[in-house]
């Protein structure tokens, strides 16, 4: 077996994460450090260490939501003492960790596991899941602006993947007075837009690339999951039948 593969599926991090690990020396397999990620081991025999931890096989594994509210960071730790989504999980054990990621201003849907093979699969760009978000932005997006966002606009880390979008009714913010053609309006519009991709920062970029600042960003859905009712800061185990849904 892979030593990435062993340690994530142990429910320490996900694989990315472990293999950012492994490259800067913090992975030990019979107190030899390993530098280069796919180093083959023994399961059964070999005493594996990460970041001076003892890696220890899973024995039950943990599939949850979170509504996340903003202000916290999506990290296990935080070396400036920040809030970490970690702080909301109560009562659960340590090696859960959040499957992507979703920036300090951004709220909604967040998945935790300490699957390693569910992570990697739910966060690799071949399995194009599609990830939904509320977004609140300046002003009405013109047609041209629509259409750029439908095709792909280029942002920091290349050209986006088509995205759908579709614009929603605002309900308690200021009117719009709304010019379709050039776009030029003030006040607050509303979108829906799915994207299956995990660019950093990805739809704040997108909509800074045709003009219009985002004011609030909410991810409702991952694959087949849907945020809900479920109350922010809050979370909930995902049933049996759902982590089946997203694995398939």
């Amino acid at each position: 077996m892979r030593l990435e593969k062993y340690i994530s599926d142990s429910g320490v991090a996900s694989r990315r994460a472990v293999k950012r690990a492994i490259r800067d020396g913090h992975v030990t397999v019979n107190g030899t450090m390993i530098t280069i990620p796919g180093h083959p081991i023994d399961a059964e025999s070999d005493d594996i260490e990460y970041r001076g931890d003892k890696v220890e096989p899973i024995t039950e594994y943990i599939y949850l939501m979170l509504n996340k509210p903003p202000g916290y960071l999506t990290t296990r730790n935080d070396e400036r003492g920040r809030p970490t989504v970690m702080d909301l999980l109560t009562d659960l054990p340590k090696s859960i960790y959040p499957v992507g990621r979703l920036d300090l201003d951004t709220e909604g849907l967040l998945l935790f596991t300490n699957d390693g093979d569910f992570a990697y699969r739910m966060m690799h760009p071949s399995h194009e899941i599609d990830k939904t978000y509320l977004v609140w932005v300046s002003g009405v997006l013109s047609n041209r602006a629509l259409e750029r966002l439908r095709n792909g606009v280029a942002i920091t880390g290349g050209k986006t993947a088509p995205a759908k979008i579709e614009e929603l009714k605002v309900t308690g913010t200021p009117k719009l007075t709304e010019n379709r053609k050039t776009g030029n309006t003030a006040g607050v519009a509303k979108y829906r837009v799915v994207i299956h991709e995990g660019k950093k920062r990805q739809v704040r970029l997108m909509f800074k690339a045709v003009g219009h600042k985002v004011i609030r960003l909410k991810r409702v859905r991952v694959g087949t999951i849907r945020l809900g009712n479920l109350p922010q800061g809050k979370y909930r185990f995902l049933t049996p039948a759902e982590v089946t849904l997203l694995r398939s």
